[in-house]
């Protein structure tokens, strides 16, 4: 830095000490002083730097401190003022002066490096055309921060809006390696390779851009996220002197769009990535795979018997346990692997370049043994084992959606080999996967081309033997399979999310068919039990669809009974038990599936929800050589009678279970012994018996 020629004016009442001082400095070549407020007849001789005091004397002239500025152009002004004064300094920066100085509170280098700045910006303002000006008098005050740098480099100016942002301080002026280390690093974290692509470079070549993305890191304060526009700045000429750069934070805005982001794309319960993001993961591991003709695994996790923790110890237990899951999976995971979580109990694993195949089996074998272990949740002791299902990438599948698909297969696979064990993919069960694929597709059509069909089973009053009411029973008549079960294609629909779709169907189908009954044959007592998806009490459009049809058809909604066929009503979650609060509102009847199949506490049967419940059919295959299941069948009885609850019973296929549960004072019964699920056409040929006297124990099994 060279010598400056300084001109003082002011009358020296707190800056004599510190003139004498800068008398002595290198960066003072010449220092001239003067009482007088105004520039000497001879100052384009002897002045480069101009020190204005800004004290009471600016006071006393009847001038304005603006008005004295703009006398003393085009010399840059510096004001001096003390540290207890420094709002002076600041109030003459806001009225044209380049730069000010606290004379009791500045160093030898920080004072040549104000009169450095203060000569370069004057210059470089010297230079600039009328447009450019104007645009930076109007930039200056906006609420966006504002840098100007030079065409070397040299930051000029900084409007106090940026030094707000950025936490400079106002005597705060950045070395000539600024422009290298400001917003260095890219949105995505990483330092510019080309120091070409920094925003104060970009401006200083006269390069406009806008929306570039950067972040400000110190290591005093966190990384501030910056939006930055650009240009250049040019002189009368169109000459390029500069660049000048706004730009706004965007700190808060970007953590609430990551945090949006990371919903989209995790689980919020485990924190693992959610289905689309394991898709998305899994395809790129794929391509690496195929690349490097490394081995890749995809495994499909299901904890065996999960529906027992939810039924007997709450949601609350069966979502902490499922976060402990997701907490072993992670730290029981090579680097490079990964998981996510498919949905509900079902978490799914990619394994990469892990050389033979048998070591996948190694893996799935670790995770057995983790997943097995005792789980501490509070006050409860979990126990839980893992299916797990393993698809080898290429033989199993050529992509992420069909190893999926396959591991999957697989997991079903050792599900039904009794679970806690892993089983391999194989093309033997790839028969299966096809099937399905053919199925969830066919699925996609099946309520547009009709396919959907419903059968009826009579139950019938046990006392009397008298048909009281159906149970609606859903069919397929699949193009190619034929008449299907619900057991081949219900887990799809479930999977698939059509289960809300065929579900209303089944409810609108059923009440018109039993509104047709009814007025046809003069039986406005028959009833009609229709089985409810758990997923679908999940969503209060089952409310509306049950409204819905009893509006259309003007049924008594109790002639309507919706079976639940899934755990403890007391620990269900909120948007269930909502869902089950409208269902009463409208009249209909609600009732266990079931029964005796799983545990299910008093509260549940007490709570007003359940108007009956069907006992398992496992319990009365066997009940005449089964003490265990006479004792309970009659315990179950008993305690519904004394809560006035309704019970049913389903499987019964013999008289002599028919007569154990007259003895037991059952209610209802249904099965093969009174009849087999039927077409529409054969129950109304029943229901003309029915009206003519003739029970359906006394015709023999249709």
């Amino acid at each position: 830095m060279s010598g400056h020629s300084i001109l003082y004016l002011g009358r020296g009442e707190f800056a004599a000490d510190y003139l004498s001082e800068l008398e002595s400095l290198s960066c003072c070549t010449m220092l001239t002083r003067s009482v007088s407020l105004e520039l000497p007849d001879d100052a384009a001789f002897m002045v480069d730097i101009v020190l204005l005091e800004v004290g009471p004397a600016i006071a006393q002239s009847g001038h304005s401190l603006g008005s004295i500025i703009q006398s003393l152009g085009p010399y840059p002004v510096i004001a001096l003022t003390q540290k207890a004064h420094e709002h002076r300094g600041i109030a003459a920066i806001g009225a044209g002066a380049e730069a000010y100085i606290c004379v009791d509170d500045i160093t030898i280098e920080e004072q040549a490096t104000v009169f450095e700045h203060a000569v370069q910006r004057s210059r470089l303002k010297r230079r600039l055309s009328e447009t450019d000006m104007t645009v930076l008098s109007i930039l200056k005050d906006i609420n966006d921060g504002v840098i100007v740098v030079d065409i070397a480099g040299h930051v000029l100016d900084i409007n106090p809006a940026a030094r707000s942002i950025l936490a400079l301080g106002q005597r705060t002026y950045p070395d000539p390696t600024w422009e290298q280390t400001f917003c260095c690093i890219d949105e995505s974290g990483n330092n510019y390779r080309n120091s070409a692509d920094l925003p104060l470079v970009r401006a200083r070549n006269g390069e406009k851009f806008a929306g570039q993305v950067a972040i400000y890191r110190t290591p005093e304060q966190p990384d501030i996220v910056l939006s930055l526009n650009g240009q250049g700045l040019f002189d009368g000429n169109r000459e390029l002197i500069g660049g000048v750069i706004t730009f706004r934070d965007m700190t808060e805005l970007t953590r609430k769009t990551s945090e949006l982001e990371k919903r989209a794309q995790y689980d919020e319960l485990t924190g693992l990535a959610n289905r689309g993001l394991f898709i998305e993961q899994l395809a790129r591991a794929v391509g690496r795979s195929q690349r490097k003709s490394a081995a890749l695994a995809t495994l499909f996790i299901d904890l065996d018997r999960f529906k027992s923790v939810n039924d007997t110890l709450g949601h609350d237990v069966g979502d902490a346990l499922l976060r402990e899951v997701a907490t072993r999976l992670r730290q029981n995971l090579r680097i490079g692997d990964f998981t996510g979580r498919w949905g509900g109990d079902e978490f799914v694993v990619c394994l990469e370049d892990f050389g033979e195949a048998s070591n996948a089996g190694a893996a799935a074998q670790k995770l057995l043994l983790v997943l097995s272990e005792k789980y501490q949740l509070g006050d409860s002791e979990v126990y839980a084992t893992p299916s797990i299902g393993i698809a080898m990438f290429p033989d199993a599948g050529d992509n992420a959606t069909r190893l999926i698909k396959a591991a999957d297969i697989a997991m079903y696979e050792a599900k039904k080999r009794g679970g806690d064990r892993f089983q391999y993919y194989s093309h033997a069960l790839n028969t299966k996967l096809e099937q399905r694929e053919e199925l969830e597709i066919g699925l996609r059509h099946a309520l547009v081309r009709d396919e959907f069909v419903l059968h009826y089973q009579p139950r019938i009053d046990v006392a009397s033997g008298r048909l009281i009411g159906l149970e609606a029973l859903l069919r397929w008549q699949h193009p190619r399979f034929g008449l299907l079960p619900p057991a081949r294609f219900l887990p799809i629909l479930e999977s698939s999310g059509l289960i809300h779709s065929a579900g209303e169907w089944v409810i609108a189908a059923a009440c018109r068919q039993l509104a047709g009954w009814q007025r046809r044959f003069e039986l406005p007592d028959l009833s009609i039990a229709i089985n409810l998806s758990p997923q679908q009490l999940l969503q209060d459009r089952l409310v509306q669809a049950v409204a819905k049809s009893l509006a259309d058809t003007a049924l008594d909604p109790g002639c309507i009974e919706l079976e639940i066929g899934d755990g403890d009503i007391v620990r269900k979650r909120n948007s269930e038990l909502e869902t089950l609060r409208g269902l009463r509102k409208l009249g209909v009847r609600l009732s266990l599936d079931h029964f005796g199949t799983r545990d299910v506490s008093f509260e549940s049967l007490d709570n007003g929800f359940i108007d009956s419940f069907v006992l398992d059919q496992s319990l009365i295959s066997d009940v005449e050589d089964n003490n265990s299941h006479q004792r309970i069948v009659r315990a179950a009885i008993a305690m519904a009678q004394g809560l006035d609850i309704e019970v049913a019973a389903e499987g019964v296929e013999t008289v002599t279970q028919l007569e154990f549960l007259k003895s037991c004072n059952c209610d209802l019964a249904q099965g093969f012994l009174i009849s087999k699920p039927m077409q529409p056409e054969k129950v109304a040929a029943i229901l003309r018996s029915e009206i003519a006297g003739t029970r359906l124990l006394a015709r023999g099994m249709p």
